[in-house]
């Protein structure tokens, strides 16, 4: 049990010392359709949902329009002879490193998750993605000790699979004794192939850890390692490589924001769940008493069916091949969307929900709304990339404050 849980009203310091971490912003890939599709099924992994089809009627739609180069061939080869994996477009990650001597390792910051995995020197030399990417060695880290517990974290039809592994976990110079975590020894199909980072670092409450293992965060506010049980994410939408943005650790960095934060309170623990107030577009009722979850770990906004069609609609969009496109004439018009979260209004202008790709000779504009089948909103990086989010375990809530 945390011990955050029975310290709720003690008042934290005004000099709370907070720790700066500098993340990177993925920049390996070129800005396609097709990894946009790649993004969406692995949230659909992540949340273990399966493929939605929309039907009218009891038909599924498709549409071949005739907007020129404003829209896809349905005959496309992006849509038929490519099967999806999970290259996860766009993401931010950090540097940890693990055991005596460290090793380093890349790592996603991701709070749809709960465990730290990395991949494993024991894995296969046919294991592709493992072969890419740097290799925990438990041999050369004098301060390893085996669990004598296998795991094993679902994504899609496949699973990232190993040994749980005992050893200091660094994170910012800030040293973890005693980490649990997953050494992988194979993982599943492309999944992870052809990606910046390394490994997962969820940032979740426990109770979606699998095998209920201590996430590192708990660990570093039990070890008395931070003050506060407070994190919170800078990331950079027009960022590099090298200055993707910033996670905070150990309470709120004010200097990167203005004005006051807007707190909501977690509605359920497990992922970083709360509830909004209404989502409007133009004055039009999207949603209203929903719930949303924030996840630093994708970039899509994925919404309820109903509202996912509905909002598709409003922007003036045509579905293809479960995309919607909108004429690019036209994005530079739209209307804002509204979120109220916590009694404050916060802003998404067209040029944030729409994606615009360029392929060749010609130039698309895309929703980045999805619908994964979710009864929920997940508030992916196009959101949290406009704003400030801070993650608070001690008082149960997060909160999104406006940039500086």
């Amino acid at each position: 049990m945390l011990k955050w849980l029975v310290l709720l009203t003690i008042l934290a310091l005004v000099s709370a010392e907070i720790h700066r971490i500098k993340i990177h912003k993925n920049q390996d890939h070129k800005n396609t359709r097709q990894h946009r599709k790649q993004a969406i099924q692995a949230l659909k992994q992540k949340y273990n949902q399966q493929d939605v089809i929309i039907y009218d009627d009891g038909v599924p739609i498709y549409v071949q329009p005739d907007y020129g180069y404003d829209y896809p061939s349905q005959n496309s080869d992006d849509y038929t002879s490519e099967e999806l994996g999970n290259s996860m477009n766009m993401y931010y990650y950090g540097l940890i490193g693990i055991g005596t001597p460290e090793q380093y390792f890349k790592v996603v910051f991701d709070t749809g998750s709960a465990n730290l995995w990395v991949p494993s020197a024991q894995c296969l030399a046919t294991d592709v993605a493992c072969q890419q990417h740097n290799q925990y060695n438990s041999s050369a880290s004098s301060t390893f000790v085996s669990s004598g517990q296998n795991f094993s974290i679902q994504y899609g039809t496949g699973s990232v699979a190993g040994y749980l592994a005992i050893d200091t976990v660094t994170i910012n110079g800030l040293a973890i004794a005693n980490q649990t975590f997953g050494e992988a020894v194979s993982q599943p199909g492309a999944s992870f192939t052809d990606v910046a980072f390394d490994g997962i670092l969820g940032m979740g409450y426990q109770q979606i850890a699998e095998d209920n293992v201590v996430p590192p965060f708990y660990n570093l506010y039990e070890e008395g390692l931070i003050d506060e049980p407070v994190f919170g994410f800078y990331l950079a939408r027009n960022g590099s490589a090298v200055e993707g943005g910033q996670l905070t650790l150990g309470g709120t960095d004010q200097e990167l924001i203005a004005g006051e934060m807007t707190y909501t309170p977690v509605t359920e623990q497990g992922y970083w769940q709360f509830a909004v107030n209404n989502i409007t577009w133009n004055g039009t009722v999207i949603s209203s008493g929903c719930q949303a979850i924030a996840d630093t770990g994708t970039s899509l906004i994925a919404a309820p069916s109903a509202a996912y069609i509905q909002l598709n609609n409003l922007i003036g969009g045509i579905l293809i091949q479960g995309d919607y496109y909108v004429p690019c004439s036209t994005v530079s018009s739209l209307p804002v969307l509204t979120i109220n979260i916590g009694g404050t209004d916060f802003y998404l202008p067209p040029s944030v929900y729409i994606q615009t790709y360029t392929e060749g000779n010609y130039t698309t504009c895309m929703s980045t709304f999805t619908d994964i089948g979710t009864g929920f909103w997940i508030l992916g990086d196009v959101f949290l990339g406009q704003y400030y989010s801070e993650f608070d375990f001690g008082q149960n809530r997060v909160g999104f404050a406006t940039l500086a």
